[in-house]
């Protein structure tokens, strides 16, 4: 399809003269006033190359279309060069500023017009070519890190619930526990929304919830499994399953971006501590301890109240609850406890449909 030029001035012989230059390559377009001028683009929007614009005429004027054009980011796609007599400064930057992409002025060689529209379409269409190469390139890109992203999620929700089944886990606290952390992050976001929380931080940390206890993969199975209380020696090695856990996400680090890690490598390390810095293996205190990390802290402690394990039997929803805000299983933030509170019936229905 030939490409065309619209050529916009309210005197016939000037339009006939740039007519004449490019006609032998390109339809051409005539308009004789800003609003016909509007029209036509409009209604050829798709073959349009390049506008040249006159400023000075009856009605709508040069500035007011260049301005319409801008407002409605033609100008962006469609380059528009103006052909006045005024070579005032002042009005040349006034014209660029609008999105102008050159000024011819009057009288004008015609020889160098030719060339110098020539090359802004090249340029124009150049850089449209380029700008489809970078979307395309940037869709390939986002296809190939959504398979990585899924590869990863799926490996570490593998070794997650391996991790599980050796704990002799039903295989649903990894779910369980994204879908509190969920819950809790959202609540957060609605009840504090100066922390910066936003909906894909809160989809990052549900993922990276996942891996809180990956490092209790290295922990033996007679201090695993044992039902009743642990020594102070294994219990101390339990408690390394945090440090663990991030020495194996350090092998996983080329899988994701930085955020992903960090967050993950927050969770990981962090979920013991406690607000009141007694908690492991840092003994972080207030927030020091990263938001992350106290979101999944909260859920797992109550996941792990209400569920049964090989050293104990299930409290209920409600016993679980008054230890938690009482402080008798970890000290939490004030406002992770408001978030709690808040949020305790759909954090109860939630555990209830899993059970």
């Amino acid at each position: 399809m030939k490409k065309s030029i619209l050529i916009v001035d309210d005197e016939e012989l000037n339009r006939e003269l740039l007519k004449q230059m490019f006609q032998d390559d390109y339809d051409i377009i005539e308009a004789e006033n800003g609003n016909e001028a509007v029209y036509k683009l409009m209604k050829n929007i798709n073959k349009v190359v390049v506008v040249l614009l006159d400023l000075v005429m009856p009605g709508l004027d040069g500035y007011q279309v260049l301005q319409m054009l801008k407002r409605k980011n033609i100008t962006d796609r469609i380059p528009v060069v103006l052909v006045t007599a005024n070579s005032d400064t002042n009005v040349e930057f006034h014209c660029y500023s609008m999105g102008a992409s050159a000024i011819i002025s009057k009288p004008f060689s015609a020889k160098i017009v030719r060339q110098q529209v020539f090359n802004i379409i090249e340029m124009n269409m150049n850089a449209l070519k380029l700008e489809r190469t970078v979307k395309n390139q940037e869709k390939k890109l986002n296809i190939q890190q959504h398979k990585l992203d899924t590869f990863y999620d799926n490996l570490l929700d593998t070794i997650s619930n391996i991790v599980e089944f050796r704990d002799l886990e039903s295989g649903m606290h990894i779910k369980r526990v994204k879908g509190l952390t969920r819950i809790m992050a959202e609540t957060y976001m609605e009840m504090y929304p100066e922390s910066g929380l936003d909906d894909d931080m809160v989809d990052t940390i549900v993922r990276s919830s996942a891996m809180h206890d990956i490092g209790k993969i290295a922990i033996p199975d007679s201090i695993l499994l044992k039902p009743g209380r642990l020594t102070d020696e294994e219990r101390k090695i339990m408690e390394g399953h945090t440090t663990k856990g991030c020495e194996i996400l350090d092998q996983l680090e080329d899988l994701q971006d930085a955020v992903r890690f960090q967050t993950a490598y927050d969770i990981c390390r962090h979920h013991h501590e406690r607000y009141d810095g007694k908690g492991y293996p840092d003994k972080l205190k207030g927030d020091e301890i990263p938001l992350s990390a106290q979101l999944v802290s909260i859920v797992d402690v109550y996941d792990a109240l209400v569920s049964e394990r090989v050293y104990k039997k299930p409290f209920t929803k409600e016993k679980a609850y008054e230890m938690i805000v009482e402080g008798k299983c970890g000290i939490f933030a004030p406002n992770i406890l408001n978030c709690f509170e808040k949020s305790r019936a759909e954090i109860e229905a939630l555990s209830d449909s899993y059970k």
